[in-house]
């Protein structure tokens, strides 16, 4: 019996380090750009598509690995999003703020506010959609783009999915969060201001991505506070909601 969970635990283990390696070995650039940066706004690299026939090898290489970690990952999702659905619906009864439609329209709205603010390098922009604390990460961020002579264009962005995965509720209503799934497409590249040269990117390639983005309770409504760029099965596995109110 203790050999069987050992098994397990070492066969999640692999799989995690796989689908890591897969997902930001690979691609390790896809987690740069976009609103957030990924920390990476002063140091985009132009290097993209370099790795010859690598990409080929280890893309066979890991093929199944991936497709089980995707799928494993998938299934927590509809099992997180489900549970959040039914918690939510009885939030509602009590506390409009927890309407399910108003949240996919502040989530929504949030989405592309925060990624024209990123690329217009204005963060008043999305301010009424963001935590204060994000705001100020944000403008340290795209003013240090500025700086630089530096500027990341988003273009034709697709808000393709939200899916909420963890919801908290407390009696302390400012203390309240939930986190969305994110799932969406766009162009994203870098270029010189000055001279218009690229820097990192493609123009004409729409590229998919996932991310994680934390909504808090402010004053005014639900605003984000923060976006992880790099989604692991173990952020789906360590999401638990719950309510104080309910309880």
């Amino acid at each position: 019996m203790n050999f069987k969970i050992k098994t397990h635990h070492y066969f999640l283990a692999a799989l995690i380090v796989c689908g890591t390696l897969l997902l930001f070995g690979l691609f390790p650039e896809e987690a740069m750009a976009r609103a957030g940066g990924g920390g990476g706004f002063g140091g985009f690299s132009s290097s993209r598509g370099g790795g010859g026939g690598g990409f080929s090898i280890w893309g066979i290489l890991l093929a199944p690995f991936f497709m089980l970690y995707s799928g494993i990952t998938t299934t927590m999702l509809v099992k997180k999003n489900k549970q959040c659905k039914g918690l939510i619906e009885q939030l509602a009864a009590h506390d409009a703020s927890w309407d399910m439609s108003n949240i996919k329209s502040r989530v929504e709205v949030a989405f592309f506010k925060v990624q024209q603010a990123w690329m217009e390098r204005d963060q008043e922009v999305a301010r009424d959609y963001i935590s204060e604390r994000l705001y100020l990460k944000h403008k340290t961020q795209t003013d240090m783009m500025i700086s630089q002579n530096m500027q990341n264009i988003l273009e034709r962005i697709n808000l393709e999915e939200a899916k909420i995965v963890e919801v908290a509720d407390y009696k302390d209503d400012s203390r309240d969060r939930f986190w969305a799934h994110i799932r969406g497409r766009m162009v994203d590249y870098t270029i010189d201001t000055t001279s218009g040269e690229l820097i990192s990117g493609k123009k004409e390639t729409s590229e998919g991505f996932v991310e994680l983005w934390k909504f808090i309770r402010g004053p005014k409504g639900w605003v984000l506070d923060e976006i992880d760029q790099e989604v692991t099965m173990s952020d789906m596995k360590g999401f638990h909601s719950f309510s104080e109110e309910l309880a």
